[in-house]
């Protein structure tokens, strides 16, 4: 990803945060020469890693696991016009928030550990009060239809551009024109 020094993210627990508040991700990979895309939510559960699942009809159910994938997290983003600056030279931007994850996928096999990740992953979306994941039969056949993975992370890129480059006055009077905007 391109990312100059002023928008280059490297703090972990930003990035963490960032990811938990984005869950919604984008799949990216190469299979049989085709670019594949796959949208889907990734959690990082309490053991520390980052899982998910997909359909076993998708085409990511069965890609190759020494292939490098990517994961896209997107935030926050917004036309930025060259009115909103203070300042007399700008061109239209666009500033925008994402994180990338690489690596690569590790399916899992064992029932019994797919439907803990089912449940917890359920957990992160309702809450300790809300619906959980019934135990009977017929849910647990639903597993059947699907395939979870691990993301084996080889290394994590994220980019925050929000005029970090532009003077103080510049970003502040941004920040008010995407605020008279939200009104």
């Amino acid at each position: 990803m391109y990312s100059p020094k002023a928008f280059k993210i490297t703090d972990k627990a930003l990035i963490e945060e960032f990811i938990e508040a984005n869950p919604f991700a984008i799949l990216t990979s190469e299979h049989n020469g085709k670019i594949k895309v796959t949208h889907l939510p990734i959690n990082r559960l309490k053991d520390g890693k980052f899982y998910g699942h997909i359909a076993k009809a998708n085409d990511h159910a069965n890609i190759d696991i020494n292939k490098e994938v990517c994961f896209i997290f997107n935030g926050e983003h917004a036309y930025i016009s060259p009115s909103y600056y203070t300042s007399s030279f700008n061109v239209p931007t666009w500033n925008y928030s994402t994180v990338h994850i690489y690596g690569n996928l590790h399916y899992i096999e064992d029932k019994n550990h797919v439907w803990e990740i089912l449940k917890e992953t359920t957990e992160i979306y309702e809450g300790n009060d809300g619906w959980k994941l019934p135990e009977e039969k017929e849910f647990q056949n639903l597993t059947q239809s699907i395939r979870c993975f691990e993301i084996q992370v080889s290394h994590i890129e994220a980019k925050f551009k929000f005029n970090q480059n532009k003077s103080s006055e510049d970003i502040e009077s941004v920040i008010n024109s995407l605020k008279k905007m939200e009104k």
